[in-house]
């Protein structure tokens, strides 16, 4: 009997009738129970990680190990975190089906287009397509003198500068002009004309202009720099002048979100998400839009999509100058800088099309008939749609307390898509957001844990594994956790390391006798069960002490890149939490901040890193 016909019978939800659900649940190839590794390492840099942006990407080289040692070939692996869709990519490059969910339209959208290929030359022929017939539009908008030799050629990026008042005598000050070699400067003005010394953070309604230009120039042969023209400022203004024709996301921001208020959006003027784009840059990502829309074919269209909310992304005035290269805008937040690198709309496309392009060839396990991914949008506590039983392994990633607010964070490119996340159901901790706006304290937060690790528990087939990837520097966070999964009915089996930096560390042993080697993120593995909830340890800063004192006799004292990481709080701290939980008690009274308290208080420390006491 086929999983599907055994579960129909006995699931008493309704089972969803989609055909390509069933196709990735039949005959499935069963679960595995095979050692945990203590520790996986994948670089950050590879292909799949970088082809679009999203917070806190697992590399899936560090999930495949999990997935070897729990699933036999053809297993069916869940994530309803599924994020960008990693773990469905790791699932496919060793041979396993996956199931990805998100409660964001923009998760879903990502994590489709990684796990589902496209031919390259259909992509390849698009662009030049949307090229072609977008040059005279390119043209109006970003054609710019090479400041070196004078002949026509395309901006690749504008520098635009805040514009400061002096507070004594009026002086306009620029931020550009106290711009360091690398693009920053100090927090502190300091006026040419009076000498009067001010702060430039906080500060609202602060004037914008632009500072500097770089055009591509076919007769120089490379990228030429040089200031704003006046036939620039003449242009940005014809530009500014004209309508909008075509649609753009409007969805408003205010107050109601959290990271309105951590990003202090109101001093930049900002209640939209259509604000976060110059007048320019809306003109050419509305075409852009509009014309991938029009084409025929749903999967060369939903690629382009792809490659065109990272565009959005990287084309809002979250862009970054960076005086080395590499503008882009920070992860994670909705920071708007002071010196805005305005990016060329259609090359960022272009960029992004060529790295896609790239992506799917290093990737040919996407394209196995075989290896099925389904993705769909749901919240991870509301997976009815799954039989009881159903899943050979979890490995998922969820939400880190008050760490990061997907939602915000991913709602400027994700509103394109024509949705947005529901904030009312994302599981968080608020911390700018009062209760009485919306916002969500611990138990609100543990309590949607539950509820998502409940059907967790309840899709696992037996003997069935789930690892959960976690990281926090709050105890009352990991608390949270722990507790969520006991009251799910989940019984921790390994706690293991996933480094995304690959080093190799030395570690201690957990409570099953695995190396346990904790650097940022720590992976807890679970199986279906009961017990009691986690057992509090005499003395939690002692506890860690003696373990950080273990650790560092078998720390080399010749200081190297190594070392330096091993000596460093962080890892100190996530060694500290990771033998805890190993040895099955809770971390709660260890946070970052009593951590470091009490290293200082135990241990020498110089420059940062944290020695044994002679």
């Amino acid at each position: 009997m086929t999983i599907v016909e055994n579960l129909e019978a006995n699931t008493p939800t309704e089972v969803s009738e989609d055909r390509a659900l069933s196709e990735v649940l039949y005959m499935t190839g069963g679960t595995a129970s095979h050692p945990i590794p203590a520790v996986t390492t994948a670089s950050k840099g590879s292909k799949a990680y970088q082809v679009h942006t999203y917070p806190t990407k697992v590399p899936p080289g560090a999930i495949e190990p999990f997935i070897e040692a729990s699933t036999r070939p053809g297993g069916v692996v869940l994530d309803p975190f599924c994020g960008s869709g990693m773990t469905g990519l790791a699932a496919q490059n060793i041979g396993r089906r996956a199931i990805l969910s998100d409660l964001a339209p923009g998760a879903i959208h990502l994590a489709f287009n990684h796990t589902h290929a496209i031919d390259r030359a259909i992509l390849g022929a698009s662009l030049l397509e949307i090229s072609k017939r977008l040059a005279p539009l390119e043209q109006f908008l970003y054609e710019s003198a090479c400041p070196t030799c004078g002949r026509a050629g395309l901006l690749r990026h504008m520098i635009w500068s805040d514009v400061h008042a002096c507070g004594s005598c009026g002086h306009e000050m620029r931020v550009w002009d106290h711009a360091d070699t690398a693009g920053g400067s100090s927090r502190i003005l300091t006026c040419e004309n009076c000498g009067n010394r001010q702060s430039r953070a906080g500060v609202a309604g602060a004037k914008n202009t632009p500072v500097e230009r770089t055009v591509a120039c076919v007769d120089c042969k490379k990228l030429q720099r040089g200031n704003v023209s006046t036939a620039d400022l003449a242009r940005i203004a014809r530009v500014n002048s004209q309508k909008l024709k075509l649609w753009i996301p409007s969805v408003a921001l205010g107050p109601d979100r959290e990271m309105y208020r951590r990003s202090a959006l109101h001093l930049r003027e900002i209640s939209n998400v259509a604000d976060f784009w110059t007048h320019r840059s809306k003109i050419a990502l509305s075409e852009l839009w509009n014309f991938i829309s029009t084409r025929s074919d749903p999967r060369a269209q939903s690629a382009l999509q792809f490659a065109f909310t990272n565009t959005a992304w990287h084309a809002t005035r979250m862009r970054r100058y960076n005086a080395r290269g590499g503008q882009r805008p920070l992860t994670g937040t909705l920071y708007i800088p002071q010196l805005i690198a305005e990016g060329n709309v259609f090359e960022i496309f272009r960029h992004q099309v060529a790295q896609l392009m790239r992506f799917y060839q290093s990737h040919p396990h996407i394209a196995d008939p075989t290896l099925l991914t389904y993705t769909r949008q749901s919240s991870a506590n509301e997976l009815d749609w799954l039989p009881n039983s159903s899943i050979d392994y979890v490995f998922t990633d969820p939400p880190f307390g008050a760490n990061l607010f997907y939602a915000d964070c991913n709602v400027v490119w994700e509103s394109w898509l024509g949705d947005v996340t529901d904030l009312e159901k994302e599981i968080v901790v608020n911390r700018s957001l009062p209760e009485s706006a919306g916002g969500k304290n611990m138990l609100d937060y543990e309590n949607l844990l539950t509820s998502s690790f409940a059907e967790i528990r309840r899709v696992m087939a037996p003997e069935a594994r789930a690892s959960v990837v976690f990281h926090n520097s709050d105890d009352k966070v990991w608390s949270a956790l722990l507790s969520a999964t006991t009251r799910a009915g989940l019984v921790q089996t390994d706690v293991s390391v996933l480094n995304k930096v690959q080093r190799s560390m030395k570690g201690y042993k957990g409570r099953s006798g695995s190396e346990l080697v904790p650097f940022y993120d720590l992976v807890i593995t679970y199986q279906a069960g009961r017990r009691e909830s986690t057992v509090p340890v005499d003395g939690v800063l002692s506890a860690a002490m003696r373990t950080v004192a273990a650790h560092l006799k078998h720390v080399s004292p010749v200081l190297s890149e190594e070392t330096s990481h091993e000596r460093s709080l962080e890892y100190l701290y996530s060694l500290s939490i990771g033998s805890l939980i190993a040895g099955d008690h809770s971390p709660k009274g260890l946070s970052f901040k009593a951590m470091e308290l009490a290293l200082r208080e135990n241990f020498v420390c110089e420059g940062g890193l944290y020695y044994a006491v002679d």
